[in-house]
């Protein structure tokens, strides 16, 4: 691995002195090493930084649990016969058909011993353990909520406006090509390539330090910035509370959630 100073690091934030460094978030690049068939993230080499203290943070992980044999069974194949049966609601119509054939006529008879018959179904139900036993069917990247605050006491640009532009750069697109794919391809001075067909580069990875805790690689999927609020008489914004939804690039394991706790 490369070695990196931490001290040449460029840190974007506020002034927070007398905060306690736990509560101070910080946001910062990072980058997938590879080596053989292991690899690994890493933060990338001396670059930038945004620091800032988090509010209103919650983690959220759910877990896909399914019935796959939920809907197989006759309570949900004949819905209104089960339930009729499980009210002994079919007895009265069957009596009523017998009683048209006449007491004592084979036809009345039988009408009547099969209501008997199914008058014990009554409060019965098909759903059992079996059928109705969960299975592990997947699970989507966990999701990190958090608003960051930022606060200008010296320098509106520096302390404000940079750190948020910093956190848009990244959720935002390195690049997007301006043509499609033919006009990639006319302006190829090369025989056609994968950069012809993928000419764009995806969002920044980042990673996310916080108290005793290490996200990465992490995703930045949503960010609204507020455009109204306090501004100093150059139209600069002096505070604002960004509201970031991260999450995941992967699903995690009980091992990645351990790894979280080793920083």
């Amino acid at each position: 691995m490369p070695s990196i100073d931490p001290t040449n690091y460029p840190v974007l934030s506020s002034d927070w002195t007398g905060l306690s460094k736990h509560l101070i978030a910080s946001f910062y690049p990072v980058r997938r090493i590879v080596d053989g068939t292991k690899f690994w993230w890493e933060r990338e080499p001396n670059s930038t930084e945004v620091q800032a203290p988090l509010t209103d943070g919650t983690i959220e992980q759910t877990a896909n649990w399914t019935s796959p044999f939920e809907n197989q069974q006759a309570d949900a194949k004949l819905s209104s016969v089960s339930a009729l049966l499980q009210m002994n609601g079919l007895q009265p119509i069957l009596n009523s058909i017998a009683g048209m054939f006449g007491n004592g006529s084979v036809v009345g008879d039988k009408i009547s011993s099969t209501g008997k018959a199914l008058a014990s179904l009554a409060g019965k139900t098909a759903v059992t353990k079996l059928n109705s036993t969960q299975i592990f069917s997947g699970m989507p990247p966990m999701k990190i909520s958090v608003t960051a605050h930022f606060r200008a006491l010296r320098n509106s640009d520096d302390e404000v406006q940079l750190p948020i532009d910093q956190l848009m750069a990244w959720t935002l697109p390195k690049k997007l090509s301006s043509q499609g794919f033919v006009g990639n391809a006319v302006d190829a001075e090369q025989e056609l390539g994968w950069k012809t067909l993928y000419p764009s580069e995806a969002p920044q990875i980042i990673g996310m330090s916080y108290a005793n805790c290490l996200f990465m690689p992490l995703v930045i999927e949503a960010m609204p910035v507020p455009l109204t609020g306090p501004r100093d008489r150059n139209g600069r914004m002096i505070s604002a509370q960004i509201a970031l939804t991260l999450g995941s690039l992967s699903a995690l394991d009980a091992s990645d959630w351990t790894a979280t706790r080793r920083f």
